[in-house]
């Protein structure tokens, strides 16, 4: 049987072959910028050559007339086809009572378009050259001379892998946050002009190495430690990398200390067996520096947290750790009458370049911390990355879409049932020592910063310990609601 670790490596190894797919079919198939510039062709040659000379061009799907699934198509105002670069048998047939399998008339919302409106798009099913399938196709619709409609589409279901940003996330295992940011992301960007395609991760640092690497990989989610501590570590091995560049600081990520009752402070863990979540994780990564900067001593653990979590209930461990955006499911799920407590981690100056202060409260998590008391503890912070593409590149163009559609819609993801996360984000905030994806900077410069930081907090020493919770308990509690729901099912 496999071992978890390896059926996760296979998972990104099956992800990564489909993306590489993806990449390289989507050339195969044309755009809408490409569709409008070749009715722009046919105009020129009508205007130049006339009719005649204009339809038996089409008819004999010159290239400039028919290139992969785009073709040109012609109807007269009584809907019946005078040229067709991909079907040269429909010509002189009237298309005006044919209807698709969605009950929609084609020929005459062409005509109608044209007569009416001039130019403009219209949506039906017809037969894909290419994969010889009936698709959802969007054409787009001029009128040419007095008598004609010309038109040239995309096939919609196509559209979607030219428009794909992959963003690597956080491993379900772990029950970090970035897995349920990474599909906030997906519901509320994706539609026909942009798909985001959430990637199960093994964590931060892994994370970096495969936006990085990884073929296919365009965004990941890590955390500002790790970031920081790769820079410091290439820079001992005297390397500069330019290749990662940051698209935004999003929140912080809180650092959760579970102990069995009896243990009060986290130097009562030197010589303990204490769980640093999986190998690889960023839980993992982050801790193992964060106990060795303090001088704590432990004997690493390295479990999934539901399996810690019944170790430590069954004594076998001391405590388990977890660095997650407050409130996390599976600390939701704790209570001090099962004998666990929250042990409070110093904020101590060999912490200061890396973390922030943060706390614990009985609002985040009521049946753990009692009405009052605060846990204090550190703070992490997670971030956006991207590779550092050249400008005028498919895959910049790609990430330069994903900033036009997210920056604009940071509200839609502080409503519920999203992480109340998002409630941090402050887009302006600045990620010392990094510099910034050009398309992220430009979309901030072209715009006030009252549109960017709208119901935003900044995410800083003063507000990393802050959530939906310490501002907003009704919003608090219908997350908590819909994750308890949502877990159920």
């Amino acid at each position: 049987m496999w071992c978890p670790f390896r059926r996760k490596v296979a998972l990104l190894a099956i992800i990564a072959v489909s993306l590489l797919t993806v990449a390289a079919n989507a050339a195969q198939f044309g755009t809408r910028d490409e569709a409008v510039a070749m009715v722009k062709r046919v105009q020129e040659k009508f205007k130049r050559e006339g009719a005649q000379a204009t339809f038996a061009a089409i008819n004999a799907q010159a290239r400039q007339f028919h290139d992969r699934d785009l073709y040109v198509y012609v109807l007269n105002f009584d809907c019946v086809i005078q040229a067709h670069a991909a079907q040269k048998a429909l010509v002189g047939k009237s298309l005006y009572d044919f209807r698709d399998q969605d009950g929609v008339y084609p020929a005459r919302n062409t005509v109608e378009i044209a007569q009416s409106k001039g130019r403009g798009w219209t949506d039906y099913r017809w037969t894909n050259p290419k994969t010889n399938q009936v698709e959802a196709k969007s054409t787009y619709v001029e009128r040419l001379g007095e008598n004609y409609a010309v038109g040239v589409g995309i096939y919609k279901d196509e559209q979607v892998n030219q428009n794909t940003v992959s963003i690597i996330s956080g491993s379900p295992g772990s029950d970090t946050t970035y897995l349920q940011v990474a599909y906030d992301l997906a519901s509320v960007l994706s539609d026909e002009n942009l798909r985001l395609l959430p990637v199960v991760g093994m964590g931060g640092p892994q994370n970096i190495r495969d936006v990085r690497n990884l073929r296919g990989i365009d965004l990941g989610l890590t955390q500002i430690s790790i970031l920081n501590n790769f820079r410091r570590s290439n820079e001992t091995l005297g390397v500069t990398d330019d290749k990662i560049v940051y698209i935004s600081r999003l929140f912080s990520l809180e650092t959760h200390v579970v102990a069995r009752v009896g243990f009060t402070s986290l130097r009562q863990l030197e010589g303990q067996k204490v769980n640093l979540d999986e190998i690889g994780s960023g839980t993992n990564y982050s801790m193992r520096d964060v106990f060795k900067r303090l001088g704590i001593n432990i004997v690493e653990v390295s479990l999934p947290q539901s399996l810690a979590l019944e170790k430590l209930r069954n004594g076998e461990i001391a405590a388990t750790v977890l660095v997650a955006g407050k409130p996390t499911l599976s600390m939701s799920r704790l209570r001090a009458s099962d004998g666990y407590v929250f042990l409070p981690v110093p904020f101590t100056p060999t912490l200061n370049n890396d973390f922030v202060p943060a706390e614990l409260t009985h609002d985040d998590y009521p049946d753990m911390i009692a009405p009052g008391q605060r846990i204090q503890t550190i703070g992490d912070g997670a971030v956006i990355i991207a590779y550092n593409w050249p400008t005028n590149t498919e895959r910049y163009r790609r990430l330069e879409a994903f900033i036009n559609v997210f920056f604009p819609r940071i509200d839609e993801l502080q409503k519920p049932p999203h992480h109340p996360k998002w409630h941090e984000v402050n887009l302006r905030t600045v990620l010392p020592g990094w510099t910034r994806l050009e398309p992220a900077q430009a979309w901030l410069d072209r715009h006030p910063e009252s549109d960017a930081d709208q119901g935003a907090v900044a995410l800083g020493p003063t507000s990393a310990g802050t959530s939906a919770a310490d501002t907003d308990p009704k919003l608090f509690e219908e997350f908590l609601r819909w994750k308890r729901a949502h877990q159920s099912k």
